[in-house]
């Protein structure tokens, strides 16, 4: 490559956004891969929970219940995946865990015993960890290490998406076809996506020739990047990590945001209804909400690039509260439709800043060592959001009473991200 042309080169990476062909399809693959598990554990639940509950006499509260009790299960699991990743690649996890979420949606759905329902939605729940989470989150940090947040902001947008699109596609499915074909609509479409990551995935932009970054390097470069990424061994052992404030501090600081965001999003519908709205225009809400989202994934991508994850995450966590606040009086039209315009804002950005804050702090080489523990912290503490408000329903009747609690839970969350500092590397 000539000088001119590595300038030129040099100068069009430069901008935010170019990821290259490849980088922009790895984005893509893993925006499905958010967009579907967000619509199996959480936005789906707006209409899972009441359909099933409705067919099947079954207790909603229990079923929320259950909800939770997997993404405790996921804490060992998230390790796990976090463990075969370093070992095989992300690859591995990412394809396995869609072919297995596949089957457990269909008996999800199509099951008469609650033991199995339990089970089922346990297995999504943990399965999610894999191929919604550790994989994808560390596939990006592979591909993009400098632009992270902004290809995050990207790819997070199948969060938002799903918010808008998937409580709609369900609930017409339902109406139309029945609850059990609702759910054998999402098992096949789950398993065309799988077979389809069997060639679409790559672990490395090394592999199909690409730089990290889309940065100009020449084939010799690149394929001494991809041999240095191989030989090299993390100093990141889970000992260590767990003498390391900065896991506890990104883990539960990050996972209560996480938490706020499930728990708001999950049963969003629920609080609408109990606030007047049929049933019809609470999803359509939520589909308003996912329109938003679009928006702020990009956006919190954006503010992440320029002034950097841990103040784009004070920002975040106080941009819920006032959201919050909206939701909990709901005086009239413009405070509902303000407070839904806020969460929608804030939906895509969570799952952005996480695996980007785990970069910036530990780095591409080290992400998936880190991430294999963090990982597992933030999504119990998600977990809670389920068992968090079956609780609010169980001794107050509503949501209004927790979500001052929630509001607590980001000013926790933002003080907890202010206390990170750097990492200090330790040697092999």
């Amino acid at each position: 490559m000539t000088e001119q042309n590595t300038a030129t080169a040099s100068k069009q990476n430069n901008k935010a956004n170019s990821f290259g062909g490849w980088g922009w399809s790895m984005i893509f693959m893993c925006m499905i891969a958010y967009f579907i598990g967000g619509g199996i554990n959480t936005d789906g639940l707006n209409i899972f929970v009441g359909a099933l509950s409705g067919a099947r006499g079954w207790d909603r509260a229990a079923m929320l219940s259950w909800s939770t009790y997997g993404g405790w299960i996921a804490i060992l699991f998230t390790f796990i995946f976090g463990h075969i990743i370093v070992k095989k690649g992300a690859k591995v996890v990412f394809v396995g865990t869609l072919f297995l979420t596949a089957i457990a949606i269909y008996f999800y759905g199509h099951t008469q015993n609650f033991a199995v329902y339990a089970i089922s939605v346990a297995a999504c729940s943990i399965l999610s960890a894999g191929y919604s989470l550790t994989a994808p989150n560390t596939i990006q940090a592979n591909w993009f290490p400098r632009k992270k947040g902004l290809a995050l902001g990207w790819s997070t947008i199948g969060y938002p998406l799903c918010t808008m699109i998937f409580p709609f596609v369900t609930n017409f499915l339902m109406g139309n076809f029945g609850v059990e074909s609702m759910f054998t609509a999402i098992a096949v479409f789950v398993l065309i996506f799988a077979v389809i990551s069997i060639f679409w995935c790559k672990n490395t932009p090394e592999e199909v020739g690409c730089a990290p970054d889309n940065d100009p390097l020449s084939a010799e470069e690149i394929k001494a990047s991809q041999a240095a990424a191989r030989a090299y061994k993390s100093p990141w052992t889970i000992k260590r990590l767990l003498k390391t404030p900065q896991t506890w501090l990104i883990g539960i600081g990050m996972g209560l945001l996480w938490m706020v965001t499930v728990a708001i999003v999950s049963q969003l519908v629920s609080r609408l209804m109990g606030a007047g709205y049929e049933r019809t225009a609470a999803v359509g809400m939520l589909s308003v909400m996912g329109f938003f989202g679009i928006f702020g994934s990009y956006i919190w991508g954006f503010i992440d690039l320029k002034i950097g994850t841990r103040k784009a995450t004070y920002i975040y966590a106080a941009w819920y509260a006032v959201a919050l606040l909206l939701l909990i009086f709901m005086a009239n039209t413009v405070t509902i439709y303000l407070g839904v315009f806020m969460v929608g804002i804030s939906v895509g950005g969570i799952c952005n800043l996480i695996p980007s804050m785990i970069g910036s702090v530990f780095g591409r080489y080290d992400f998936a060592a880190a991430s294999r523990f963090i990982s597992a912290v933030t999504k119990g503490i998600c977990a809670c959001a389920y068992l968090y408000n079956a609780q609010s329903l169980k001794l107050t009747g509503s949501l209004t009473a927790g979500y001052v609690g929630l509001i607590v839970l980001c000013g926790v969350a933002a003080l907890l991200v202010f206390l990170i500092k750097p990492v200090v590397k330790p040697q092999n």
